[in-house]
């Protein structure tokens, strides 16, 4: 899945952030990805490889470029990731 939908994040932020304008510029109008992005975890040392990703939809302020990003999850529009098999850690 690599296309979000964005009606649904449409309703998501109109349900949690309402009409509120950006918190920087007191403007807008906001602009939304149409792709899933990650956040990797970052330790000393670099990148940690396997380690937890965080899928984020990033929605820009149209005026200014402030850059927020939703959780994907959380707004919704992906199933959280499984839980390991507690046979197949061993």
């Amino acid at each position: 899945m690599s296309k979000i939908d964005k009606k649904k994040l449409i309703s998501h932020l109109q349900n949690k952030w309402g009409s509120k304008p950006c918190p920087m510029c007191g403007s807008g109008p906001w602009n939304i990805q149409d792709s899933f992005y990650q956040i990797t975890e970052f330790k000393k040392g670099g990148l940690v490889i396997g380690g937890p990703v965080l899928p984020v939809i990033p929605v820009i302020c149209g005026n200014c470029g402030y850059t927020v990003f939703v959780n994907a999850i959380l707004a919704g529009l992906m199933e959280p990731p499984a839980a390991p098999n507690k046979e197949e850690t061993k």
